[in-house]
C-alpha cells in the first residue's frame, strides 16, 4: 500500500502574498485591456524608393522602442526600388533605414511618409543630400536630415579626438576636454537654427541630440579608458572618484518631447546605473547582500541582484520617466533570456512605477508571449533537437559529423542568459536562409542553461538546424575540449570533417564569406 504524505503548507504570510501578487497580475491584464481601447499603438506608415537600387543590398528598417528590445524588419522592396512598411506606434519614435550606410527619420502615430534616397551612396553625408521626403512630418524629417548631415561632418562625431582623450587624460583633464565637447555642441546647434530656421519640434530634436555626446562621455569614459590602455576590470590603478557621474542627473527632468531622440534616451537610460552605484557606494554601508570589488564597484549574487537593481532604481532615480524607462528595460531583458517569473515577482513594482501606455502595455505583452513560449513551445519546422545529455562529448561531436557528412558545418556555442550570443541570432537565421537548399549544416550547442528556457529561445528566433542541449558536465567538458573562455563562440568545419577554425570571432556575417568559398 502506498501511502502519500501531504505538502508541507506555506506560512500564512506567505500564501497572502502569493495570491496578492496573482490578484496584481490579473488585475494588470484588466487594466492593459481597458486602456488599449484608449491608448492603443496606431500604425505609422513609411514607404518610399531607392534610387540606383541593388537588390543584392537588403533594406532594413529599425525601431528603437524605449525600455524595449529595438524591433528590426526587412520590407520587401521591388525592382524598381519601391519599399513599403507599416509600424505600430505609440509616441513619435526615433527610426532607423539602413542600406549601404544608415540615417534616422522620427515617425509618428498615424504617420505617412515618403522617403526616397540614392543607393549607390555609401557615405552618410553624400547620403543625407539626397534625401528627400512627402506626406506627413515631411518638414520635420527634411530639417532633422540637414541637421544629421551637419552632425556627422562635424567634430562632435570625430572619434580620433576623443578616443586620445579617453586613452590619456585622467577623471579631472577628461571633464575639462568634455566641457569642450558640450560646448561645440552647443556652437553646432546655433549653426542648425541659424542656417535651416527650423520648427519647434526639429530644434528640441537637434538640441538634446548635440547634448548627447557630452552625456554619453561621462558613462562610457570609465570603460572606454581601461579598454584604451588594456586595463583589466579589477585593476586598482584607475579608480573613477566619487562625483564623476553627478552630472549625469543633470539631464533631467526628462520631457515627454526628449522621447522622440529615441536613441540617446536609451543609451542614457541603459548607463544611468553608474550614478545609482556611485550613489551606492558613497551613501550605503557594506553588508551580506553585497561584494566589493578591488576597485570598490559593488556586484551581488545572481539569486538577488534583481531585487538589489530594481530597488535601486526605485530609490534612487526620482525622475519618474526615467525610471519607468530603466524598470521596463530590465524586465524586457529578462524576457530576452525566457525569464517571465522576475517579473511576476517584482509585479508590484511593475504595477507602481511601469504607467505610461507606450511601456506597460508592450511590456505585458512580452510577459504574456514569454510565457506561453516557455510552457509551450513551438518549434520551427525545420529545427531538430538532439537529445544525447547522457552521451560523453566525443559521441555528440562524432554525432554531428555523421549526421552532415559531405557538408560545411557552422556550429555556434549559446547559452539562453548570454546577451551577445541572442543578438547573433537574427544573423544565424538570415545566413541560414541564404545557403538553404545547399550542402551547409547549422548546429547549435546551448550550454550551462535552462532545459525550459533553452526550448522556449529557440522557439522565440525561429531558429532552423540542428540543437543539442547540453548538461552542465557536459557543457564543462566542450568548454575544456575546444578552450572555450567565452561566448558565443563558433566552429568552421569543411565537408571532409576538419575543423578548420575557431573562435569568438566568427559571427554569422562574417563565417558567410567563408561559408561560400567552402562551397567552392
Amino acid at each position: 500500500m502506498l501511502t502519500t504524505i501531504p505538502k508541507p503548507k506555506k506560512p500564512l504570510k506567505e500564501q497572502k502574498i502569493h495570491l496578492f501578487s496573482r490578484f496584481l497580475l490579473i488585475l494588470l491584464c484588466i487594466v492593459c485591456s481597458i486602456s488599449s481601447a484608449q491608448e492603443r499603438a496606431v500604425k505609422a506608415i513609411v514607404q518610399g524608393k531607392i534610387i540606383h537600387y541593388d537588390p543584392l543590398i537588403p533594406l532594413n528598417i529599425t525601431l528603437n522602442r524605449l525600455g524595449l528590445s529595438a524591433i528590426t524588419i526587412y520590407p520587401k522592396v521591388n525592382d524598381k526600388g519601391d519599399f513599403y512598411a507599416e509600424v505600430d506606434l505609440y509616441i513619435p519614435t526615433q527610426v532607423w533605414l539602413g542600406y549601404r550606410t544608415n540615417f534616422s527619420i522620427v515617425l509618428h502615430p498615424q504617420d505617412s511618409l515618403w522617403v526616397s534616397f540614392d543607393g549607390n551612396s555609401d557615405q552618410r553625408s553624400s547620403l543625407l543630400r539626397t534625401v528627400k521626403f512627402a506626406g506627413t512630418s515631411a518638414v520635420t524629417n527634411t530639417q532633422i536630415a540637414q541637421f544629421q548631415n551637419l552632425y556627422f561632418a562635424s567634430e562632435l562625431y570625430d572619434q580620433n579626438k576623443n578616443f586620445y582623450a579617453v586613452k590619456n587624460y585622467d577623471p579631472v583633464q577628461y571633464m575639462r576636454f568634455n566641457d569642450t565637447v558640450r560646448q561645440k555642441g552647443k556652437a553646432l546647434y546655433d549653426e542648425f537654427v541659424h542656417t535651416y530656421s527650423p520648427n519647434a519640434e526639429s530644434k528640441n530634436w537637434a538640441l538634446f541630440e548635440t547634448e548627447t555626446p557630452y552625456y554619453d562621455n561621462i558613462q562610457f569614459y570609465s570603460i572606454d579608458h581601461k579598454r584604451a590602455n588594456n586595463l583589466g576590470p579589477m585593476d586598482t590603478t584607475f579608480v573613477i572618484p566619487i562625483g564623476f557621474y553627478d552630472k549625469l542627473a543633470k539631464r533631467l527632468p526628462l520631457e515627454k518631447s526628449h522621447l522622440m531622440n529615441t536613441n540617446a534616451v536609451s543609451t542614457f537610460s541603459s548607463f544611468y546605473d553608474y550614478y545609482i552605484n556611485e550613489r551606492r557606494r558613497f551613501e550605503e554601508t557594506s553588508d551580506a547582500n553585497w561584494g566589493i570589488t578591488p576597485t570598490g564597484e559593488r556586484f551581488a549574487s545572481t539569486t538577488i541582484a534583481d531585487s538589489l537593481q530594481l530597488h535601486g532604481i526605485v530609490n534612487y532615480v526620482s525622475d519618474p520617466l526615467l525610471r519607468e524607462i530603466m524598470l521596463s528595460h530590465h524586465f524586457s531583458k529578462s524576457f530576452r533570456k525566457q525569464d517571465f517569473k522576475t517579473y511576476e515577482k517584482f509585479i508590484t513594482i511593475v504595477t507602481r512605477h511601469i504607467t505610461s501606455p507606450f511601456l506597460r502595455d508592450p511590456l505585458q505583452q512580452e510577459y504574456l508571449a514569454t510565457k506561453a513560449r516557455v510552457e509551450h513551445p513551438e518549434l520551427n519546422s525545420r529545427a531538430i533537437l538532439k537529445d544525447m545529455q547522457s552521451s560523453p562529448i566525443q559521441e555528440i561531436m562524432e554525432d554531428i559529423l555523421r549526421s552532415n557528412k559531405g557538408k560545411v558545418i557552422y556550429v555556434d556555442f549559446w547559452a539562453t542568459w548570454c546577451a551577445p550570443c541572442l543578438s547573433e541570432f537574427p544573423n544565424s537565421k538570415r545566413i541560414e536562409a541564404d545557403f538553404q537548399n545547399k550542402k551547409v549544416s547549422f548546429v547549435y550547442l546551448c550550454l550551462d542553461s535552462d532545459q525550459d528556457k533553452y526550448k522556449a529561445t529557440v522557439s522565440s528566433y525561429d531558429l532552423g538546424g540542428q540543437h543539442y542541449f547540453l548538461s552542465a558536465k557536459q557543457s564543462g567538458s566542450i568548454r575544456d575540449l575546444f578552450k572555450v573562455s567565452g561566448i558565443p563562440f563558433y566552429l568552421l568545419i569543411d565537408r571532409d570533417g576538419t575543423i578548420l577554425e575557431t573562435g569568438n570571432h566568427l559571427r554569422p556575417l562574417t563565417a558567410k564569406d567563408k561559408i561560400n568559398t567552402l562551397l567552392q
